[in-house]
């Protein structure tokens, strides 16, 4: 892994990121890390406690290590209004993408009510309850996010629009609703 900085575009506006970039042989270090994550998460069943969410520093390398995109740390010289609400880059497309993701199988996904993205990819590590490292990955259209009706009265954007942190169920109220396919099935980086 090496952080390197780039001149880029983000939401229109040219600026520097500084990114996390990822290889091959970063995978090894990510599954150990994840397999310590993971016997925290099955130990804590027979206290009857809530398991830990996956932290987001292992589904965004995991995408990162898939998809080839850099993990995003800082942007410098910006105007304000386009705060590092993402979570990758991709240089190839200049995209800002924002990760979500789950180990369990139903979410509950939560979005800040600034946050921003070109494109907004779902990471589901459930693997039908095995949660054993292997993921599936599923690229969410933003119009399906932006619409969501949350309660009988607001919708997705209209909680942004009050500073609130929309929460729902991407994978029963999205991928399920929609038929979404998954861009990649079980895949596995180590």
């Amino acid at each position: 892994m090496k952080i390197l900085e780039h001149k880029a575009k983000v939401f229109g506006q040219e600026c520097k990121l500084e990114l996390m970039h990822f290889d091959k042989n970063d995978g090894k270090e990510w599954k150990r890390i994840f397999d310590i994550w993971k016997e925290l998460k099955l130990g804590l069943r027979g206290y009857k406690s809530r398991e830990p969410n996956m932290p987001e520093e292992l589904s965004e390398v995991a995408f990162c290590l898939w998809s080839g995109s850099a993990r995003y740390i800082k942007l410098k010289g910006a105007k304000q209004g386009i705060a590092g609400s993402f979570d990758t880059f991709d240089l190839k497309t200049n995209k800002a993408q924002q990760i979500k993701a789950c180990s369990i199988e139903d979410d509950l996904t939560s979005f800040g009510p600034k946050s921003k993205w070109d494109d907004l990819y779902f990471v589901d590590f459930y693997n039908d309850g095995k949660v054993d490292g292997k993921f599936d990955v599923y690229l969410i259209p933003n119009k399906y996010i932006k619409n969501q009706s949350l309660n009988k009265k607001e919708s997705f954007t209209d909680q942004q629009e009050q500073k609130r942190r929309p929460r729902f169920g991407i994978k029963k109220e999205i991928i399920a609703k929609y038929k979404i396919k998954p861009l990649g099935k079980a895949v596995k980086v180590w």
